[in-house]
């Protein structure tokens, strides 16, 4: 059995996990990002070694559910606090 590449101690209680692939952040690609059940933001995971980059934090951002890469490269995810689906996106 090989150890996991990064743990959160204590557990974030993770949910969702998606690893980027899309245009709209190319800055972005290749990516993971997991949502935080337990302290409310979406971690960034970059690099080699893997680590903790980013903790994406904000009013919205409460018990994140799920997260997905939308087809036109936002990010979508679900929070418990408004039961809403939000989008990450480049402004206008």
């Amino acid at each position: 059995m090989e150890q996991p590449r990064l743990y959160w101690d204590p557990s974030i209680a993770p949910s969702g996990l998606m690893v980027y692939s899309g245009r709209m952040f190319p800055e972005w690609r290749g990516d993971i990002f997991v949502g935080s059940l337990k302290f409310d933001y979406i971690a960034r995971l970059s690099g080699n070694p893997l680590r903790e980059v980013e903790q994406i934090k904000g009013p919205e951002i409460e018990r994140v559910r799920d997260i997905v890469q939308a087809p036109d490269g936002a990010i979508w995810f679900i929070s418990v606090g408004q039961g809403a689906v939000y989008r990450i996106a480049r402004s206008s």
